[in-house]
C-alpha cells in the first residue's frame, strides 16, 4: 500500500517529483534534428542495442511543440477541421498501442529480429561506416514502403492498418494513432535487412527516426514546397516525401485510393507507379471509404476485422474466401483485378463529418481522463525495469479497461454507465494496493480526481443515456 501525504502537494512539487521519459539526454538540438531526420551519421553509430538512445522519446517535446503550434494556428485562423475530440482520440489511441508494446510484448519483435541476424545474415555489416548510415536509411525506408503498400492491398493486413486511416482530420496528431493489431505483423517486413546483416541497434534508430519524421506529414497548414519555394521545393517533392504528398495517401478521394505509400522518401513511389500528385482543384475528403461513426479508442481496432471476417463468411467457394483474406479490400467475386474495380469506388466527396458534440463540463471530463490514462503509462515506463513482470500488466490491465470505458462514452454506449464508475473505483483499489504512479503526490491528485469523478457519475450517466438514445453524434440540450 502506499503512504498518503499528510499535507496537499503544490503543482510545482507534482512536476518535480513526476518521473517522466521526456527526458533531453542528447539536448534539444538534437531533439530538433531527428525529427527531420538530420541525425549525423556518427549521431546513429551505435555499437549494441544496450548503448542504443530512444530517440522517440527524446524528440516528443519537440513534437509535442509542434503539435500545439499547429493547434494555436489552425484555431486562430477559424479552421473548422481541427476538433480536440479527434485529437484526444489520436493520443489515446497511440497510448493503447505504446501500453502493449512495453508492457506485454515487450520487444518480442525485436528478438525476431536479432535472431535472424546472429543466425542467417550473410555478412554482418558494420555499425560505425558512413555507407551502412546509407544503407540503412534507404532500406529501412524501402521496407517501410513494402510494408505500407502490402496494408492498402491485402485484406487482412487493411484490417490492421484501418485505424490510422479512420481519422478524418489530418494533423500532427493523427501520427500517433497507430494501431495495435499492426504490430503483429510489422516486423516481419524488416528481417530482410537482417539477412543482409545490418545491425539491430542501427536498425532500431532509423526505425525510430522515420516514424518520427512521419508525424509532421500529417499537416493541412503546410502547402506544396515547390509553391513555397519554387525550384528548390520541386526537387525536394520529388525526393522526399511531403505534407502535400501524403495528405494524398489519406484521402478517401477516387484519385487518391492506394497511392504514396513511401516513408520520408517518394522516390519508391515515383519508380513503382503509386505516386500521385495533389490536386488543387479537388478538396480531399479524409478517412476510408467505409468509414465508421465511432470515437471508441478500442473497438475502432476489431471493427475491421470483424467486416473481415463477415466479408469471408458470405463467399460462395473456399477460393472466393482465400482471395478475400489476401486481396485487396476493394476486391469483389467476379472482379478481374485482385485491387478490385477502381470505377466502382464510391465518390465521398463532400460527405458528412462524424463529429462528438458534447457540453463543456463533459468534454473536461473525458479530456482530463483520457491524459490521465496516458500519464499512467508514461509514470510506468521509466520505472519498467525495475518493479518486475507484475506491476507493468496491473498497469496495463486498467490502461485497456480505462480506454474501453471512455471509448464507450464518446460513443454513448449504454454499457459505458455501468462501466466507468467501476474503472474509477478500480483505480482507487489498484492504487491502494500497487505503487501505479512513482511519486505520491501525483497519485494524491490522480485519486482525487478520481473520487470527482465517482460524484459526477450521476450526471454522466444521465447524459450518455438521453445521448445513446438520441444519436452518437447528438448534444443533448
Amino acid at each position: 500500500s502506499i503512504s498518503w501525504p499528510a499535507t496537499r502537494p503544490t503543482i510545482a512539487e507534482v512536476i518535480m517529483e513526476s518521473n517522466s521519459t521526456f527526458v533531453y539526454e542528447y539536448g534539444p538540438l538534437y531533439a530538433l534534428r531527428s525529427n527531420f531526420y538530420l541525425l549525423t551519421p556518427k549521431e546513429t553509430y551505435v555499437p549494441d542495442l544496450k548503448s542504443s538512445p530512444n530517440v522517440i522519446d527524446t524528440a516528443v517535446p519537440i513534437m509535442l511543440l509542434f503539435m500545439a503550434i499547429e493547434a494555436i494556428v489552425m484555431l486562430a485562423k477559424g479552421r473548422t477541421d481541427w476538433h480536440l475530440h479527434q485529437v484526444v482520440v489520436n493520443y489515446s489511441t497511440g497510448g493503447l498501442t505504446e501500453s502493449w508494446k512495453t508492457f506485454f510484448f515487450r520487444g518480442v519483435e525485436l528478438q525476431a529480429y536479432i535472431w535472424v541476424f546472429d543466425n542467417w545474415c550473410i555478412y554482418k555489416l558494420p555499425w560505425d561506416s558512413p555507407y551502412v548510415y546509407i544503407i540503412a536509411a534507404l532500406g529501412v525506408d524501402f521496407c517501410v514502403y513494402i510494408w505500407h503498400r502490402a496494408c492498402h492491398e491485402i485484406s487482412f493486413m487493411w484490417a490492421f492498418h484501418y485505424p490510422h486511416h479512420s481519422a478524418e482530420e489530418i494533423n500532427i496528431s493523427v501520427g500517433t494513432r497507430v494501431s495495435l493489431t499492426m504490430r503483429l505483423v510489422k516486423w516481419v517486413y524488416f528481417l530482410p535487412l537482417a539477412l543482409l546483416g545490418l545491425p539491430p541497434a542501427t536498425m532500431m534508430i532509423h526505425v525510430q527516426l522515420g516514424l518520427i519524421v512521419g508525424n509532421l506529414y500529417h499537416c493541412e497548414l503546410i502547402p506544396k514546397l515547390s509553391k513555397v519555394i519554387p525550384g528548390i521545393g520541386h526537387v525536394m517533392e520529388f525526393i522526399f516525401n511531403t505534407p502535400s504528398h501524403h495528405r494524398v495517401h489519406h484521402g478517401a478521394n477516387k484519385y487518391c485510393i492506394d497511392k504514396n505509400h513511401g516513408g520520408w522518401l517518394i522516390i519508391w513511389d515515383r519508380m513503382f507507379g503509386t505516386f500521385q500528385e495533389e490536386k488543387e482543384d479537388e478538396k480531399i475528403t479524409y478517412g476510408t471509404i467505409s468509414q465508421k461513426p465511432t470515437y471508441h479508442i478500442v473497438f475502432l481496432q476489431f471493427v475491421p476485422m470483424v467486416e473481415l471476417y463477415n466479408r469471408i463468411q458470405s463467399q460462395a467457394t473456399l477460393g472466393d474466401k482465400v482471395r478475400t483474406f489476401f486481396y485487396g479490400p476493394g476486391w469483389c467475386p467476379g472482379d478481374k483485378h485482385r485491387l478490385g474495380d477502381r470505377d466502382a469506388i464510391p465518390d465521398v466527396r463532400g460527405r458528412s463529418f462524424h463529429e462528438v458534440k458534447l457540453p463543456i463540463w463533459l468534454s473536461t471530463y473525458m479530456v482530463v481522463h483520457c491524459f490521465l490514462v496516458f500519464f499512467a503509462y508514461l509514470e510506468m515506463v521509466p520505472r519498467l525495469n525495475h518493479v518486475g513482470t507484475w506491476l507493468p500488466l496491473v498497469t496495463l490491465f486498467y490502461i485497456t479497461l480505462a480506454y474501453v470505458s471512455l471509448g464507450g462514452l464518446y460513443d454513448g454506449s449504454q454499457y459505458a454507465i455501468w462501466l466507468e464508475p467501476a474503472r474509477l473505483l478500480t483505480f482507487l483499489g489498484l492504487a491502494y494496493r500497487f505503487p501505479m504512479f512513482a511519486s505520491p503526490t501525483v497519485l494524491y491528485y490522480a485519486c482525487w480526481i478520481k473520487v470527482t469523478g465517482l460524484l459526477l457519475w450521476p450526471a454522466v450517466a444521465i447524459y450518455t443515456y438521453k445521448r445513446g438514445k438520441l444519436g452518437k453524434t447528438s448534444k443533448v440540450e
